[in-house]
């Protein structure tokens, strides 16, 4: 951590994550504590900040930061910053460079190896999965960063694989580093954080909010030199990485499939739109010969990964937690209904990974759609925590939003 890492953290709590403004003060001032020195006046003659970011740079102090530097500090987290060595310069060339990273491991030097992306849908194809794992495995075994979101499906594939290859793989979260978020995932990212790095723009216990995920993005595409899509849905988040890696100036990479294969809608139509398409970890190293002498060896064939490696890694929609196969009992009206008592110990060892007030919450909608309110009064939780269970079950894909602000099982 440098001596100016508390002064990152109060820009960032001023500012908030995924701000430009960022840059702007990384052009235009010597350093941070140059800016925080220039006070009131200086800011305003900024002329770039909204009321509320000013009000914020005039509101919080640098003891406000304490509270984050003191707890990454008691967690053996580092805080890498814009003027850290640490931080790489391929983040300093984007439109919204993170004011402050928290590092749980060693952030692999990505300015000068080859770095790749790998991304797709939670919900992934069994086939789907083994090409990650393969071609992840393949890209770590010969010195290639991997680099993923540590999501369901194809994100935990592409760990699996760099992690069973000996390699380097980094994990970007959504969320905040030591946040109880995808608990299933908890031993992945922790051997993750032994061999490269768990990082988060979001301070160390941030929960997950929807818009969270899309803004990490970027940080995903900026530390690669290009971004293997592997499977993707016509509406898959894998599709966000892909336009903000373009955006950048990254290469897109994606495997095709079959046109009757709804995962395969996106990549086919990324191909279509000039995406090189790959099948192997080999296309995407030619397309580095010339700045990387990379020649793959011990590769992994997709014959030789077994089918209990692949159904051990968790997807993420699921048939809507077995809820049709739950006993049931007759009502007034002869029809079949859920035995509500037992399907709340269903539901609790079907939701792996989420926490209890999530699984409380679940339990509602399970017996009928509702609302925020109606979860309210039903749980006498407060909103923000209802709010907060919902973005949980969203996730893992246990309820959708419906029109109305109706939470309902998918479907």
């Amino acid at each position: 951590m440098t001596d100016t890492a508390l002064y990152w953290i109060w820009l960032q709590k001023c500012l908030g994550c995924s701000n430009p403004k960022v840059n702007t003060i990384l052009r235009f001032y010597p350093s941070i504590t140059d800016f925080y020195e220039g006070g009131q006046q200086e800011w305003r003659l900024c002329g770039c900040f909204t009321k509320k970011e000013f009000s914020n740079l005039c509101t919080y102090t640098i003891q406000d930061a304490r509270e984050i530097y003191d707890r990454c500090k008691k967690l053996g987290y580092k805080i890498v910053t814009p003027d850290s060595p640490e931080y790489p310069q391929l983040l300093k060339e984007i439109y919204e460079p993170p004011a402050v990273l928290y590092v749980n491991g060693i952030l692999p030097d990505v300015d000068n190896i080859l770095a790749i992306a790998m991304v797709g849908t939670r919900n992934a194809t069994p086939t789907g999965k083994k090409l990650a794992y393969s071609i992840s495995y393949d890209l770590a075994k010969n010195g290639v960063a991997v680099i993923s979101g540590g999501a369901l499906g194809i994100d935990t594939s592409a760990h699996n694989g760099a992690l069973a290859a000996g390699g380097t793989t980094i994990c970007v979260l959504g969320c905040g580093i030591n946040y109880s978020y995808l608990m299933t995932n908890a031993q992945m990212r922790s051997k993750i954080a032994n061999s490269g790095a768990v990082i988060s723009e979001y301070p160390p216990d941030t929960p997950p909010q929807k818009y969270s995920f899309p803004k990490r993005n970027r940080i995903i595409s900026a530390l690669s030199q290009g971004v293997l899509v592997v499977e993707a849905g016509e509406k898959s988040g894998a599709l966000i990485t892909a336009s903000t890696a373009l955006s950048q100036n990254k290469d897109v990479f994606a495997i095709p499939g079959q046109v009757t294969n709804a995962f395969a809608f996106g990549t086919n139509s990324l191909i279509k739109q000039g995406a090189i398409p790959v099948t192997n970890a080999q296309d995407i190293i030619n397309e580095y010969s010339e700045k990387y002498s990379i020649t793959l060896k011990d590769t992994l064939p997709l014959s030789e990964i077994s089918d209990n490696i692949i159904n051990s890694i968790p997807s993420g929609k699921k048939p809507p937690l077995s809820v049709n196969n739950m006993p049931s009992v007759k009502n007034n009206t002869g029809k079949a209904t859920p035995d509500i008592g037992k399907s709340n110990v269903k539901v609790h060892t079907e939701l792996n990974g989420v926490s209890e007030t999530a699984k409380s919450v679940y339990s509602i909608i399970l017996n009928n759609s509702s609302t925020v309110d109606d979860i309210v009064i039903k749980t006498k939780l407060p909103a923000a925590k209802v709010m907060q269970a919902l973005t949980e079950l969203e996730l893992n894909d246990a309820v959708e939003r419906k029109s109305g602000g109706v939470y309902a099982l998918p479907g």
